[in-house]
């Protein structure tokens, strides 16, 4: 189960291709906000409007269960669902909390401090039986606040017990943390996805943290990929210019205006040399850290930039080019797909426990799959291969649709649809959930196939390690795209579209079947 833009995973085991056209269906939930939860089993979304209201829908039974705030300071939240539709989030006094929809009511989780006076519980998992999240208090006289950073475990008789995550008094700087937001659960309870900011709050990086069964470890897997390391960010920080020696005059006077340009230019040329030295250029987005289910796979974006500056400059100048990434928890591999970039509309939205990647660009939802850098746009593989327009389901004057979540088995895409007046105005705005058994069955089936070494996609050929008869080649939606009956160790596939493919093909007396990619 996984939090608003964070989820899935599309496996599950596969034999050849049996694909059977289930009827897709679009369900309206009667409420405009976007998805914040949705359970692992896709069955229950939850949402929020910032001091207005928070929801709960249930996608089998089409009911839609709404929790209005007690007032315009009300900060409560639903974050997160379960299976069974147990909700987490934060109660009226903005704590963390858990919401009984059978008895309208909250259950607020326990916390060993009496100073706290805000909390959140952000994520839950698809069984229900580990939540996480923080509190924050003044604890420390030294500080104004401290985030605790926690799970809550439930035992046998059903109470909850807090159990708190290593909280680094050094940040990845050296210097003091600020604080850890923790964000996202793997299902079994043993992986956590956070972000830590640094003391003065300009610089973050994810934080990831594992439980071996008896205690917590915490890992920063950009940290040397962002920053060329502490000694250097130390001397330049050393050297920042302090303002007061440069703007020694009230506003108002005729030289101030002078003096705070001549600041601005002083640390223009600090921050650019700085920046050039200890900066890599390269970082990952902090909202939201993706992860899958399993811990396997982040899929954040990433940005590289480039830093300029021109002697009197004011300001230092930045390019920047945004994209998807996937990274390797367990191998500390990153794989960049600079074709899936922000300036084409792409925005990674969930990774599965293979890796493939889920997105929306605000007119269509696309799959990248595993292996693969190329991206499949859902809405026309559904119009082709099933005849279903998902456009016909909503208002003629809808303008934009956006992924909001999507179930852990793919059988629930949320979006909200936005419709607009024809001078432009926003006219109307839902969430609907889109239920496609069959052909996010047929695209798991297609992703789960193993690759085989002895059908190799190579430029526009198939290649066979035995003479091969009978061979099928079937799209990602278990259309029969091309046959050849004759015995061949190359099949010529010139003209096959871009995409994921299975092959099957009859060598030495068996059927063989194999996942190939053609780039």
């Amino acid at each position: 189960m996984r939090k608003s833009l964070l989820l899935l995973m599309l496996s599950v085991v596969m034999a050849l291709p049996t694909f059977a056209n289930e009827e897709c269906d679009v369900i309206f939930t009667g409420t405009p906000w976007f998805t914040m939860g949705i359970s692992g089993n896709g069955r229950f979304i939850v949402g929020t409007r910032q001091y207005t209201e928070a929801y709960r829908f249930d996608v089998e039974e089409e009911r839609l269960m709404v929790l209005p705030a007690t007032g315009e300071y009300d900060d409560m939240c639903f974050s997160d669902v379960s299976d069974n539709g147990l909700v987490v989030g934060k109660d009226h006094d903005m704590l963390p909390a858990i919401f009984h929809v059978e008895t309208n009511s909250w259950e607020r989780l326990p916390f060993p401090y009496t100073q706290i006076t805000e909390g959140y519980a952000n994520s839950i998992t698809p069984d229900g039986k580990v939540i996480v999240g923080f509190i924050m208090g003044s604890i420390d006289y030294d500080k104004p606040y401290t985030v605790f950073p926690c799970i809550w475990r439930l035992q046998e008789d059903g109470s909850w017990v807090y159990e708190e995550l290593p909280n680094p008094e050094t940040d990845f700087l050296g210097t003091k943390t600020q604080f850890i937001s923790t964000r996202t659960i793997t299902a079994d309870g043993n992986t956590v996805i956070g972000v830590c900011v640094e003391k003065k709050g300009r610089y973050y990086q994810p934080i990831v943290y594992r439980y071996n069964g008896t205690e917590w470890s915490y890992e920063y897997p950009f940290l040397e990929m962002t920053f060329n390391g502490n000694d250097i960010y130390n001397k330049w920080m050393a050297q920042e210019p302090n303002m007061y020696n440069y703007i020694t005059v009230e506003p108002g006077d005729p030289e101030y205006m002078f003096q705070v340009e001549e600041y601005q230019a002083v640390f223009a040329e600090w921050q650019y040399n700085f920046w050039s030295e200890w900066k890599t250029g390269f970082e990952v987005t902090s909202v939201p850290v993706i992860m899958s289910d399993n811990g396997k796979w982040l899929a954040p974006m990433a940005t590289e930039s480039v830093y300029t500056w021109e002697p009197g400059a004011l300001s230092i100048s930045k390019e920047s080019h945004s994209y998807a990434t996937l990274y390797n928890l367990e191998t500390g591999e990153l794989t960049k797909f600079e074709n899936l970039g922000a300036s084409k509309g792409w925005y990674s939205y969930g990774v599965s426990n293979d890796g493939d990647i889920i997105s929306s660009d605000g007119i269509n939802f696309y799959l990248k799959p595993a292996g693969s850098s190329e991206a499949i746009e859902l809405s026309e593989w559904l119009h082709d291969e099933y005849q279903f327009d998902l456009w016909t389901y909503l208002p003629p004057n809808t303008e934009y649709i956006e992924c909001s979540s999507i179930s852990s088995d793919m059988t629930v895409i949320v979006g909200v649809y936005r419709s607009v007046t024809p001078e432009g105005e926003l006219d109307n705005k839902e969430t609907f959930c889109v239920k496609l058994p069959g052909f996010m069955s047929n695209i798991k089936q297609t992703l789960d196939t193993p690759q085989n070494s002895d059908i190799v996609m190579a430029g526009n050929e198939l290649h066979f390690g035995s003479e091969a008869t009978n061979i099928a080649i079937y799209d990602i939606c278990g259309k029969l795209v091309m046959t050849h009956s004759g015995r061949t160790s190359t099949l010529n596939v010139e003209g096959l579209a871009n995409g994921v493919y299975v092959v099957t093909a009859e060598m030495n007396g068996a059927v063989a079947t194999g996942k190939v990619y053609n780039l």
